[in-house]
């Protein structure tokens, strides 16, 4: 095998790579948001006299061959047996007599980009396909 031979073999040897080498690009920067929006979600959640609204956060995982990402959500009830999730809903968004809180929707609009950060990923990972 010549020189060029074998560079052309190593390069499309390095495109074979390519589909998983973007799937572990926006898998990893999924997991970044996700840490991010959980952090911001917790600290900015009213802490009440129990706590138990901020303890009822739960990051479950999502990884299915057609879905990759995690699901944040309150679970559980308070001592009445008002949902955690509909209490989170009703502090972050308001009411007549309640203030919103929006700790939440600003966590998620944080997340506005995401595909932007996960293709910048995927360039700097793809970066020595060209070397």
């Amino acid at each position: 095998m010549d020189g060029v031979t074998k560079q052309f073999a190593n390069y499309f040897e390095k495109l074979e790579n390519l589909g998983d080498m973007a799937l572990e690009a926006v898998k990893e920067q999924v997991d970044i948001e996700a840490d991010r929006a959980e952090g911001e979600i917790r600290n900015g959640t009213p802490k009440g006299e129990t706590g138990g609204l901020v303890q009822s956060l739960t990051r479950t995982k999502i990884d299915t061959p057609k879905r990759y990402g995690y699901r944040l959500e309150y679970v559980g009830e308070d001592a009445q047996g008002v949902p955690y999730q509909k209490i989170a809903n009703i502090l972050d968004s308001g009411t007549s007599t309640i203030k919103p809180r929006r700790f939440v929707t600003r966590a998620i609009k944080k997340l506005k980009g995401l595909d932007d950060r996960a293709a910048q990923r995927f360039e700097v990972k793809t970066k020595s396909i060209d070397d």
